[in-house]
């Protein structure tokens, strides 16, 4: 008989409950490794299983600190391939690149003492000028696919219904740019919601009753 307990604990995933937890991977690591290739691959092969499954919803727990692009990119993609409903809940943070997993569910939610934060990343290039020009060049297309996605979220925000007369894409995006560009960009639950990064706040020890949504 398949142990429930022993499923969520070993491979992240309840699936009778229809659940992924996301977050570091546990071994002998001084710190949180964050967003890696073993998150990503984990994370892909669980939410396929529950999509194949039926299309009842899934509810992700996310607490992750970021980490790497490729990886992220790859949860964010299976997210936005799943045919089931998706609700994310992050705890504790949602910042770097699991802020951009976020934005991938089709509800965003945030427990209270959670923050949000935004930046342009880091990057670290060895090899000839050729390549280096070359790598540059696809790092700053990642920006812009990272702005994209922000701006397809933030431009039915709050905030900028309330400052601007017309929010178009191009301001929204211009806004958030110009944030990161004076350095990390850090909200707590509400204000995120208020900017349009979330779509709500837990409030309430009774979440699981009506306080996210499962279709």
């Amino acid at each position: 008989m398949t142990d429930p307990t022993g499923e969520v604990h070993s491979y992240g995933v309840d699936i009778a409950n229809r659940e992924i937890y996301l977050h570091g991977q546990h071994g002998a690591f001084e710190e949180d490794p964050g967003v890696d290739y073993r998150m990503a691959s984990t994370f892909i092969k669980n939410i396929r299983h529950l999509d194949a499954k039926t299309h009842s919803s899934i509810l992700i727990h996310m607490h992750s600190i970021g980490g790497n692009w490729n990886d992220g990119m790859a949860i964010y993609d299976a997210i936005s391939m799943c045919r089931s409903y998706v609700t994310i809940l992050a705890y504790g943070q949602a910042e770097s690149m699991s802020s951009i997993i976020l934005q991938a569910a089709d509800e965003r939610i945030m427990t209270p003492n959670s923050y949000f934060m935004c930046h342009f990343g880091s990057s670290g290039m060895v090899g000839d000028y050729q390549s280096v020009q070359n790598a540059v060049k696809f790092e700053q297309s990642m920006t812009d696919a990272m702005l994209e996605i922000y701006t397809e979220q933030c431009v039915n925000g709050k905030f900028f219904k309330e400052h601007y007369k017309t929010v178009t894409p191009e301001k929204v995006k211009g806004f958030i740019r110009r944030k990161i560009s004076a350095g990390d960009w850090y909200l707590n639950a509400h204000e995120s919601v208020y900017y349009g990064f979330a779509d709500g706040v837990v409030t309430s020890k009774k979440f699981g009753n009506g306080h996210i949504t499962r279709r």
